[in-house]
């Protein structure tokens, strides 16, 4: 009889460990994430540890947001007024056209024949939207000038803010000992 009852609790121990114990730890075999009420403890640990895993990453994505911010913060307005000219978030044809016609009277130039394009329309080869980051825009104008003050007006044109590319450049010669000069250039936004 001593030994009986001792039997009995390691078999019903057993039984209670296999019967229901090692099932609700384990869980069944599909678990839905939204309803934890049958999950087993196993499903449930691997669930903490992706959200602890979650929560650090957005933990780290906020603290370099905040660190972006106070970056940002430190720049001065005049500052970003002047990254803004560099690469504006829009086009502004008229503004651009005035900027380099000002430039221009600086040297005593006159802008003349200007035409505007948008280079992404005429460049383009690829079917379907346009992921760039940035736009561009091509500008024709002619000046009269002399040599000299033409590459004066260049050097003026090259430490303006405004993120320009001179793709071309063309000139003919006239009776008076000024020449005409062509002058194509790009110009970019952030879209």
């Amino acid at each position: 009889m001593n030994l009986i009852l001792p039997l009995i609790l390691i078999a019903s121990s057993i039984a209670v460990f296999f019967g229901y114990v090692d099932p609700n730890y384990k869980g069944n075999g599909t678990q839905n994430s939204s309803d934890y009420s049958k999950a087993g403890v196993v499903f449930l640990q691997s669930e903490l540890t992706k959200y602890s895993d979650i929560l650090n990453s957005s933990t780290k994505i906020i603290s370099q947001r905040d660190s972006l911010v106070a970056k940002k913060n430190t720049i001065s307005d005049a500052n970003t007024s002047r990254l803004e000219r560099l690469l504006p978030n829009n086009i502004d044809n008229i503004r651009l056209i005035i900027e380099i016609s000002k430039i221009a009277e600086g040297r005593s130039l006159t802008v003349k024949n200007v035409s505007v394009g948008d280079m992404a329309k005429t460049t383009s080869t690829n079917i379907g939207p346009d992921n760039s980051l940035y736009g561009t825009m091509s500008l024709k104008f002619t000046v009269n000038s002399s040599y000299n003050n033409f590459i004066n007006f260049l050097q003026d044109l090259e430490s303006n803010l405004r993120l320009l590319d001179i793709t071309d450049i063309s000139f003919t010669s006239t009776d008076s000992g000024f020449y005409d000069f062509s002058i194509s250039l790009n110009t970019y936004w952030l879209k």
